[in-house]
């Protein structure tokens, strides 16, 4: 009988094992955006590069990461700071040489990381060689760009632009050039033409530039600005959004329904995924495709797919970004949970994206103690999760002055609306240690191209990883559960409200030895007891949960138990138990059962 109960074990074992190998790498992993220029310097010049990136794998390592996604680091005059390319196949010499990328690739493989490159399709540098040729008419790039006339010629003489439409960065959307005396569209800054998509050849490009890279060890691709990538070709004038917030050269004041999710541009986004899928299939290793598309949840849904057609493996979901606001209830955000989850199509994959380059650091949006609430949720909710370099560390936003201020979207607000514009606060460099510059680069090299969070010399990861209790280790725990969990990997999902300000959720799996994971949060400002017994109906009768990792103003001890009847949660915190579920024991006890008898069959 001995031997036949550790036959059993090892059954069970096996299969929860199992369950858990076949799970695709992008699902489980944490990835993590580095903002190259921001992440660590080399050379000292005070602009951050690969071979600083490379310096620092171990980092990712330490901190549970699966997944290194760069934004660009292409050839570029960096008018927008990498995202206008004027080589989609070559490194900028700010960030170095080809031969550093494959070093970073070759680094990152050794590591057991996954290496994944922004992808900007929807427009190009207007330095790039496309749109010197396209100026000309030089075939085939006379139509790789949208070219419209002037729609007449104003009093003192000027071209006029062919309609309203307006650049997200403010200001016409249209740029006139003197040589081919048309007006070209540009949805970003003028130095960033869009690309037409209406022509089959430039779709074909953009899809060997794709090959190009995951032939370079590319594992992946985060696809930015999509919902741009076509506009209605009769080119009418766009509505008035009647949003008193903007002026009228302000993106905001047009309601963009002619330049912005027009129907056809999901086919071109499978029509990607084709191309992604047909090279791993060719390279044999697991390739992802994230999509950026700031929109309805609606259309956001359709870039997982239509049909047989296979779009991305999943669109990135800013719920937590555009939607979580700090005073959102618990019952509020208990419903933008759940609304996404109840969106999703027939098996499509969550993620769960906390903070990005372009928007308030989750530490500056929501305060230093629900930023790292907000962290804990988007690791432990269901799907892949996101982080932002700084995160892990509870990064702030740092206060820029006009003077110094570089973002473009910034410095075409003007100095009366820049901060309300400017993305460079977010940008700033990772604060390393405490020595100059944050120990970003070297004490004596050039300034750093933005500058240094005054903070630093508290908050920085040297500093944290020498406390007891900081965000650095929360985090640590938080991708290790990522990593040990099948609760957390591929578990259900159950949401729960216990009075105002309580929110709930927890993740479990019907797997023998499987602890359950309960979440609870509070959205108020100060310390609630909570008798969260019934968020846990599944819990053995008069057993208590065992708390994991919280916020750092958490009253408990790592595994300290705890009755559920009364949870002390801290203002804006939150906190992470494990739990045995009964069902679990259930299930397993039928198994166990149905082997043993299995067995004695044959005894």
């Amino acid at each position: 009988m001995r031997v036949a109960g550790a036959f059993v074990f090892a059954l069970v074992a096996h299969l929860a094992a199992a369950q858990i190998a076949d799970v695709d790498w992008w699902k489980t992993t944490t990835f993590y955006q580095v903002y190259p220029r921001s992440f660590k310097d080399t050379t000292a010049d005070g602009i951050g590069d690969l071979k600083g990136i490379l310096q620092k794998l171990d980092h990712f390592v330490d901190i549970g990461i699966g997944g290194v996604w760069l934004s660009p680091v292409f050839k570029s005059p960096m008018k927008d700071f990498g995202y206008d390319v004027s080589d989609f196949r070559d490194i900028d010499p700010i960030f170095g040489t080809m031969a550093d990328f494959e070093n970073l690739a070759k680094g990152c493989k050794e590591r057991g990381l996954k290496l994944v490159l922004d992808f900007v399709p929807n427009h190009s540098s207007d330095e790039h060689v496309w749109f010197n040729k396209s100026i000309y008419k030089e075939e085939p790039y006379t139509d790789y760009y949208t070219w419209l006339d002037p729609k007449g010629l104003n009093e003192s003489g000027s071209p006029i632009p062919p309609n309203n439409w307006l650049s997200v960065f403010g200001g016409s959307a249209w740029e006139y050039n003197e040589v081919r005396e048309q007006f070209y569209l540009h949805q970003f800054v003028a130095g960033q033409p869009d690309l037409n998509y209406r022509n089959p050849a430039v779709v074909e490009e953009m899809n060997d530039i794709l090959r190009f890279w995951m032939d370079k060890g590319a594992d992946g691709f985060r696809l930015d600005a999509i919902p741009h990538l076509l506009e209605d070709q009769s080119f009418p004038d766009e509505p008035l959004s009647n949003d008193p917030e903007f002026t009228s050269d302000q993106w905001g004041y047009l309601s963009h329904i002619y330049t912005t999710d027009l129907p056809e541009l999901y086919d071109v986004i499978y029509g990607f995924r084709d191309v992604v899928d047909q090279k791993q299939a060719e390279l044999g290793r697991q390739m992802v495709m994230m999509v950026e598309a700031y929109t309805s949840l609606e259309n956001t849904m359709k870039y997982y797919g239509s049909g047989d057609r296979k779009g991305a493996h999943f669109p990135f979901n800013f719920e937590f970004v555009t939607n979580v606001k700090n005073e959102t209830t618990a019952a509020e955000l208990k419903q933008i949970i759940d609304r996404w989850q109840n969106s999703l199509p027939d098996g499509a994959w969550s993620n769960w994206v906390i903070g990005n380059h372009d928007r308030t650091r989750v530490a500056s949006r929501f305060g230093r103690d629900f930023g790292l609430a907000a962290v804990i949720m988007g690791q432990l909710l269901p799907g892949s999760a996101i982080t932002y370099n700084g995160e892990e560390i509870n990064m702030e936003d740092t206060w820029i002055s006009w003077k110094d201020t570089v973002d473009p979207q910034g410095c075409q607000a003007g100095p009366e609306y820049y901060q309300k514009f400017s993305r460079d606060p977010v940008r700033t460099p990772f604060q390393w240690d405490n020595s100059t510059y944050a120990g970003f680069t070297i004490p004596d090299s050039s300034k750093p191209w933005l500058p240094v969070n005054e903070n630093y010399k508290e908050l920085n990861l040297a500093e944290q990883k020498e406390m007891a209790n900081s965000p650095y280790h929360i985090y640590k725990k938080l991708t290790a559960l990522r990593k040990e969990r099948a609760a957390v990997q591929r578990g259900s999902l159950t949401t729960k409200t216990v009075g105002d300000n309580i929110f709930a959720f927890t993740r479990q799996v019907d797997t023998e030895g499987e602890k359950a994971v309960l979440v609870v949060v509070n959205v108020d400002d100060a310390e609630v007891t909570a008798d969260v017994t019934s968020t846990v109906p599944s819990l053995r009768a008069g057993e208590q949960l065992t708390y994991h990792v919280g916020t750092l103003e958490s009253p408990y001890d790592a595994d300290e138990m705890i009755a559920p009847s009364s949870v002390k949660v801290p203002a804006r915190g939150a906190l992470v138990f494990l739990y045995t579920n009964s069902a679990t024991s259930i299930a397993a006890t039928s198994l166990l059962l149905l082997v043993s008898t299995f067995l004695a069959l044959f005894n």
